[in-house]
């Protein structure tokens, strides 16, 4: 029975995953709109049972690292790119594994080291732009206890895992909303009457987390934090056998904000245990700047969609110029994924429609398009719910000040690649 056979079997209500939730590993970190993390195992299983000889698959867009670590624990070797240092950091977190043992007793250490630093009060001083405005005085000075404390740390993994600790701690406490991605600062009330359990909660952070990491490591793997563009030219054409990705929607400044959401904990993060270029984080909007179709966008497209061409046509001037901005962004990385896909390799992507001008832009539809023009053949396309992703239930306003809804459904399309 071939594959598109076995997913008609399947009824759209069972890809919603209703009772579904990304526990385990996947509960170290929060990131935005995470994956489902059942449905991507039982994806990836499908394919694997048809096609046996595969053996490599690439994330081209990896968020929190759900992907890789499905496609890992299915005994891939899985490759993920990223341009958000702290998606970088929670996947390879979740990768790379830690020995429970080893971390137990620098859990132990890292404590003292706490108590001790508190005692004498000499953790070294970290600031930066606006510090006081989104850190209350008595949080900073625990915050800086912390990182001295992981700085004074031996072994570098060992220090990755107090950083992915420590930039939970951060979030946490600082004083942005939390209804939303975007850096908002809580009402003056709010952030006085804030209990200070800081350090309580990093060393009950440390001793939740070191249970679920997981070992040993299941895989080869390896993560690359850039663009994807630009890296994915550096692969050899027909590189993989599965490409399994969520690309973004659209562009991150109205979309959704992944860069925001991360440059608090990126601030107090020591990049130097972590391969990133740190002039990301130079200000609190220059990650979605950098994402695709954002303002730092070159690309023109190989390929225009005709349905893009149509619906550009109905918007204004300045969301026009956005949309194109992104479509070709996006033209350019899935000509990318389709040069890197082997023949008779397998491409899964998970999509969804926002809306633009009150319009939905067809992005499922555009990627159909485009598919087509690189040689991909459609197999199958399944439509869910989102029961549980991590999105806010309103996104960016429009000039009339109403709010848009965010999505609620999405769609997996699966394409297969011609050739022998």
């Amino acid at each position: 029975m071939n594959l598109a056979t076995v997913l008609n079997s399947y009824s759209d209500e069972y890809w919603d995953f209703k009772d579904a939730k990304n526990d385990g590993i996947h509960s170290i970190a929060n990131y935005p709109a995470p994956m489902v993390a059942p449905m991507q195992h039982e994806l990836l299983s499908l394919l694997l049972k048809e096609n046996t000889a595969y053996r490599k698959m690439l994330d081209p867009f990896h968020g929190s690292g759900i992907t890789l670590v499905e496609g890992q624990s299915l005994g891939l070797e899985v490759l993920g790119i990223d341009i958000n240092p702290y998606a970088h950091i929670i996947s390879l977190a979740k990768l790379e594994k830690y020995d429970p043992k080893i971390i137990e007793v620098a859990n132990h250490e890292i404590i003292q080291r706490i108590e001790n630093l508190r005692k004498s009060n000499i953790a070294v001083l970290h600031a930066f732009d606006n510090i006081q405005k989104w850190f209350r005085d008595d949080v900073t000075d625990d915050l800086r206890i912390i990182r001295t404390a992981i700085t004074m740390e031996p072994n570098s993994k060992t220090r990755r895992y107090f950083w992915l600790c420590f930039g939970e701690i951060v979030k946490r406490y600082s004083n942005t909303r939390t209804s939303t991605f975007k850096l908002h600062v809580k009402e003056a009330k709010k952030i006085s009457e804030m209990e200070n359990n800081v350090l309580s909660d990093f060393f009950e952070k440390i001793e939740e987390t070191y249970k679920l990491i997981g070992y040993p490591r299941q895989g080869p793997f390896h993560l690359t934090c850039g663009n994807s563009i630009e890296i994915m030219k550096t692969y050899e054409q027909g590189s993989f056998d599965i490409i399994c990705t969520s690309p973004p929607y659209g562009d991150n400044a109205t979309t959704v904000t992944y860069g925001q959401f991360s440059v608090l904990q990126l601030l107090w993060i020591d990049n130097a245990d972590f391969q990133y270029d740190s002039s990301c984080i130079d200000n609190f909007s220059k990650i979605d700047s950098m994402s695709l179709g954002g303002a730092h966008s070159t690309s023109n497209a190989f390929y225009y969609s005709p349905i893009i061409s149509s619906y550009v046509s109905r918007l204004s001037s300045h969301k026009q110029t956005k949309i194109k901005r992104f479509y070709a962004d996006y033209e350019n990385a899935f000509r990318l994924m389709s040069r890197l896909l082997k023949p008779r390799g397998s491409m899964v992507l998970t999509l969804g429609n926002r809306t633009v001008d009150r319009l939905e832009f067809p992005f499922i539809d555009a990627n159909k398009e485009i598919a087509q023009y690189y040689g991909l053949e459609l197999i199958h396309v399944i439509n869910r719910n989102i029961i549980k992703k991590r999105m806010p239930a309103r996104v960016s306003r429009l000039s009339d000040g109403k709010p848009v809804d965010s999505m609620s459904k999405e769609t997996v399309l699966l394409f297969r690649k011609g050739g022998c």
